[in-house]
């Protein structure tokens, strides 16, 4: 989750393009603002690709942790919200 955010923030200086991360478009986006949407992977092994498995995860976090201004408040609230979470790992 913290290389999406610091891709998705410029953070890394890293192009979103290059991880196919496309963002949702729409005002009917729920949740955060910062949507991904999951592209259909035709090969079992895409599933498998960092771009694919961060998706719904990412996708899963409030607006306030998504929207947090530096990269130690995105821990911290992160943290604050697994915590909560019964996260589930595969």
């Amino acid at each position: 989750m913290l290389k999406v955010y610091t891709i998705l923030n410029g953070i890394d200086r890293l192009d979103p393009d290059i991880y196919i991360f496309s963002m949702a478009t729409g005002s009917n986006t729920r949740g955060n603002s910062q949507k991904i949407t999951k592209s259909r992977a035709r090969l079992g092994m895409r599933q498998n690709v960092f771009s694919q498995r961060v998706v719904n995860d990412w996708n899963s976090i409030p607006a306030q942790v998504v929207d947090s201004p530096t990269l130690n408040t995105f821990k911290s609230c992160l943290d604050k919200f697994w915590q909560g979470e019964k996260f589930r790992l595969p």
